[in-house]
């Protein structure tokens, strides 16, 4: 009896070690899908803000901003991911209201594919893409000299892209005069930095160290 006792005890614990399991990976689960559906919204909105700067102006400023954002974010498309790519931003009417749809073209055997922007090969085009009109809105908008925060550029780019992703911010801070301040946990996109500092935190301390420059 004691034995059968046992063996029922041991069976209902082995069950519930497998749904308690079960749960928390769930529970994982949810939770990175809702970090990534909050990354989206934030990226859908940074797009809505760049497409509410076409929509204000005239038809001829219109027509050279669009021209000036397709070419910077897709110079920054070709310096991390190399030719074959391009950023496309097409105004079209809609209801008598000019609207500005953004996509991504790409070269696939001589194929060219439209993608839209949320849509196309993964986070790490969605980062770049960001990352371009974040510095473009960031330059337009705040005082000369100003610098610029990133939090964690390219977080969903692949490890091989990385360091052309530094080299990038590396060009468009010498380019445009700005001071790039980068959060990261990657050490190949330090690399391109001329300072890089260490944050740890221990017992609800931060402390800084400086590692290089």
């Amino acid at each position: 009896m004691l034995a059968s006792l046992t063996e029922r005890a041991a069976l209902v614990r082995a069950e519930y070690e497998r749904r308690r399991g079960r749960f928390e990976q769930l529970s994982e689960m949810r939770r990175h899908k809702a970090s990534r559906l909050s990354e989206v919204e934030r990226e859908t909105a940074r797009l809505e803000k760049v497409a509410d700067v076409f929509r204000a102006a005239s038809e001829a400023a219109r027509e050279r901003a669009r021209q000036k954002v397709e070419r910077v974010v897709t110079d920054a498309l070709r310096a991390v991911f190399g030719p074959g790519v391009e950023f496309a931003a097409e105004i079209v009417d809609r209801r008598g209201r000019p609207e500005v749809e953004f996509s991504i073209i790409s070269d696939y055997g001589g194929a060219h594919i439209r993608t839209p922007v949320l849509d196309a090969r993964g986070g790490g085009v969605v980062d770049v893409v960001s990352l371009a009109l974040r510095v473009l809105v960031a330059v337009a908008t705040s005082p000369p000299q100003a610098p610029v925060l990133l939090d964690e550029p390219g977080k969903h780019l692949s490890e091989g892209y990385s360091r052309a992703l530094g080299e990038l911010l590396k060009a468009v801070a010498r380019e445009t005069g700005r001071q790039f301040v980068v959060v990261t946990h990657d050490p190949r996109l330090s690399e391109a930095a001329e300072a890089v500092y260490r944050v740890d935190i221990a017992g609800g301390e931060s402390k800084v160290y400086k590692i290089n420059g």
